[in-house]
């Protein structure tokens, strides 16, 4: 059995804390990474346990954690959390077990990047030389020219250089000023000094949670419109271009909608049979019946804010940038949601 996309896992969940108001966890698993460690067959049953990781910046740790209580439990923010993943997982799966680790624990060699290594070797060489390790005019022209490097390739990706010592004699000035006596001391503070990039480097997959996945769904006709969606809002820049997004957006979800609704199993609520192009009444009925119960209601009323949000849009002559991101984003979220309900990952 395929395991689900992790990514599109903690996309839509984020969709599914916003939709219930829990904002602050919603931010939170934004800020994370989601690894599916292991799964765990459950016995005498079809079920499938997930064993989960979020991966996320180390003062964020203690957020996962229920400080209170002194005892090792899970904070409110996990269990919101927990239960959001839960939600949007397919119905054979569950959540074994989820636990919080910083982006930089148990992180091999072989997952850092070229420009990590780098980082990690400027950072090595700064606490060296300033504990008893090579003198200063050894190092010094192999400083700079790692700095210059690293400065580049931090620019490429937009990215700033956390580190203010120019070359080595500026980081022995600044270590001889009186505040740093000990090694030990000197040492904390150049962790300290790249400890946020080094979390940002190794946490980038999540540093721009309001992209949902694109992992093809294999249905082609949403798959190229979602497409169309991407191009249409690189490029546009007129109210008219804007209102083209909504349009795309609305034709992806009928088109979404035509994929799962079955009209032998699936029942509107209101018992009006849906038109071919009545997206909201076939999603409704779609979602209503595999996914019932008050549980699932942000499902259902993330499909209605979904279309709303494309039928104003294509019909707004005011129409800007932000109301073409929100409405594609919220169309390529919804298509995930179907997605994963669906089985298709």
């Amino acid at each position: 059995m395929k395991v689900p996309n992790s990514e599109t896992i903690r996309i839509s969940a984020i969709s599914y804390l916003r939709e219930l108001n829990s904002h602050v966890e919603a931010d939170l698993l934004s800020s994370c990474r989601l690894e599916i460690m292991s799964v765990q067959q459950y016995s005498n049953t079809k079920r499938i346990g997930l064993n989960i990781t979020l991966r996320c910046k180390a003062k964020d740790l203690e957020k996962f954690k229920d400080t209170d209580s002194g005892w090792d439990l899970a904070s409110q923010s996990l269990i919101l959390i927990q239960q959001a993943i839960k939600s949007v997982l397919p119905v054979e799966f569950s959540v074994h077990e989820i636990s919080a680790r910083s982006f930089l624990v148990d992180r091999s060699e072989f997952e850092k990047t070229e420009l990590e290594r780098f980082i990690e070797a400027q950072k090595d060489l700064m606490i060296a030389v300033a504990t008893g390790g090579p003198r200063i005019e050894l190092k010094n022209i192999e400083y700079k020219e790692r700095r210059n490097l690293v400065r580049r390739k931090l620019d490429e990706i937009g990215k700033r250089d956390l580190n203010p010592f120019e070359d080595l004699w500026a980081w022995y000035g600044r270590w001889r000023s009186g505040d740093m006596p000990s090694y030990q001391s000197r040492r904390e503070y150049i962790r300290n000094l790249y400890q946020p990039l080094l979390e940002d480097l190794a946490g980038n997959d999540a540093s721009n949670p309001a992209e949902p996945s694109r992992e093809p769904t294999g249905w082609e006709k949403v798959d190229r419109i979602v497409d169309g969606i991407i191009t249409q809002l690189s490029r546009a820049n007129r109210e008219e271009d804007y209102q083209a997004v909504g349009l795309l957006c609305r034709e992806c979800l009928i088109s979404l909608a035509q994929a799962v609704y079955k009209p032998e199993i699936h029942t509107t609520s209101d018992g009006v049979k849906p038109s071919a192009t009545d997206a909201y009444r076939m999603l409704e009925a779609y979602l209503s019946a595999e996914y019932s119960g008050s549980q699932n209601e942000a499902l259902r009323r993330h499909a209605k804010a979904s279309l709303n949000l494309a039928n104003e849009l294509q019909h707004k002559r005011t129409a800007e940038y932000k109301d073409a991101a929100l409405c594609s984003e919220a169309t390529r979220t919804l298509v995930n949601i179907v997605a994963i309900t669906s089985g298709k990952r």
